[in-house]
């Protein structure tokens, strides 16, 4: 069962979608699981709050970013105009919106635990655009549609829920991709979740978690994936936790993944343990077949 200082965690609004996409979707997620004795959308109300308002606080620059994090964060500010359609182009808006995790994608049982934000991201507010390094600014303010995904989990399989971002052109989508595999970037990403974590007064402060390499699903026209691992207080979790109780694991795979001018990052986290790779392309190659 959720506790009432978990349920404080939910609220902040600190976003990922990822951890980094208007919204705290890690530790969204991971209430999801921590639920798993209740109704589903039990806690949907105290999740809700923070979906729909951007963070655009920078995240501060440290020298593992290098240019990465702090001309990522300008870009953010700047908050480019959407890009208009190539000419004869299906919208860029309902190409996004089509690219999301749909519940069809996944496996019998799961269910919606928060439903799509009203409206889409704000610019600006992306990974792709605040991890994209000084080189990916002209890049990125060619985003012409932008669009997350509802939130879906099933107890001790998972969560998951998507965000897209599309281009003018499949070139420009592919070299933002690249853009991604950078150390850089990885970094920046990393310091974005943890950056929020932090500031969240209702969890204890030395919670702080780490972004590596993940095992990459081949979908799409080309992907890239990160495991976010973090430790999280077992009070923060579970209610009926002993003060000496050891930590409890969160993890959260990101893929980042390209079909066309559509460039997808979906999110797949459980407690304790990483989705099944199986499981977890199964659902990739569903999104990327209606992306």
């Amino acid at each position: 069962m959720v506790n009432d200082r978990l349920l404080g965690v939910l609220c902040l609004g600190v976003a990922t979608l990822a951890a980094t996409w208007g919204g705290n979707d890690v530790l969204h997620q991971a209430a999801a699981h921590a639920a798993r004795s209740e109704p589903p959308g039990a806690h949907a109300d105290a999740v809700i709050s923070g979906l729909t308002s951007p963070d655009t606080t920078p995240s501060p620059a440290t020298s593992a970013t290098t240019a990465a994090a702090s001309s990522s964060t300008t870009t953010a500010q700047a908050a480019p105009l959407a890009a208009p359609a190539p000419p004869g182009a299906e919208d860029p808006a309902a190409l996004a919106r089509r690219a999301l995790l749909a519940q069809t994608d996944l496996p019998a049982g799961f269910t919606m635990t928060a439903p799509a934000p009203a409206d889409p991201p704000a610019p600006g507010e992306s990974p792709f655009e605040r991890c994209a390094g000084s080189d990916g600014a002209s890049l990125t303010s060619t985003i012409g549609g932008r669009a997350r995904s509802a939130t879906f989990a099933k107890p001790d399989v998972g969560s998951a829920s998507s965000a897209a971002v599309v281009f003018d052109q499949p070139a420009t989508a592919e070299k933002v991709l690249g853009l991604m595999t950078t150390p850089a970037a990885r970094s920046c990403f990393e310091q974005l979740v943890n950056t929020r974590l932090a500031r969240n007064a209702n969890l204890s402060q030395d919670v702080k978690g780490s972004l590596g390499p993940a095992p990459s699903p081949a979908v799409g026209e080309g992907s890239v994936a990160y495991r976010f691992d973090v430790r999280l207080p077992a009070e923060d979790i579970d209610r009926n936790a002993k003060p000496s109780d050891p930590p409890i694991r969160f993890v959260s795979d990101f893929v980042f993944i390209r079909k066309g001018r559509t460039l997808v990052l979906a999110e797949f986290g459980n407690l304790r343990q990483p989705w099944v790779d199986a499981a977890l392309k199964g659902v990739a190659t569903s999104l990327v077949a209606h992306a």
